[in-house]
């Protein structure tokens, strides 16, 4: 591999991984603002009960269908599981 191509394939791996690092903050921005929208909502639903047994099946369901993922869901789950009034030990 000659030099020029050397450094034209390091720039578009290089372009590749900041359009990625771009990808990951917009999806974090839109999480974050999700999430808010989500905990206000669940604050001030009347019947919080029913949310919290119709959320831990939902739960159980993707955890199944991506078990790769169950372990990064743990935490968030738990942060749902507080706004819905169940308190985790």
């Amino acid at each position: 591999m000659e030099q020029s191509e050397f450094e034209k394939m390091l720039a578009l791996y290089s372009d590749n991984i900041a359009g990625l690092m771009d990808n990951q903050l917009a999806l974090t921005a839109q999480v974050q603002v999700l999430q808010a929208a989500l905990a206000c909502v669940l604050l001030h639903h009347a019947d919080r009960a029913t949310l919290l047994a119709t959320f831990q099946q939902y739960m159980a369901i993707s955890k199944k269908a991506a078990p790769q993922l169950a372990g990064r869901m743990e935490a968030l789950e738990a942060g749902m599981l507080a706004l819905l009034g169940q308190h985790q030990a």
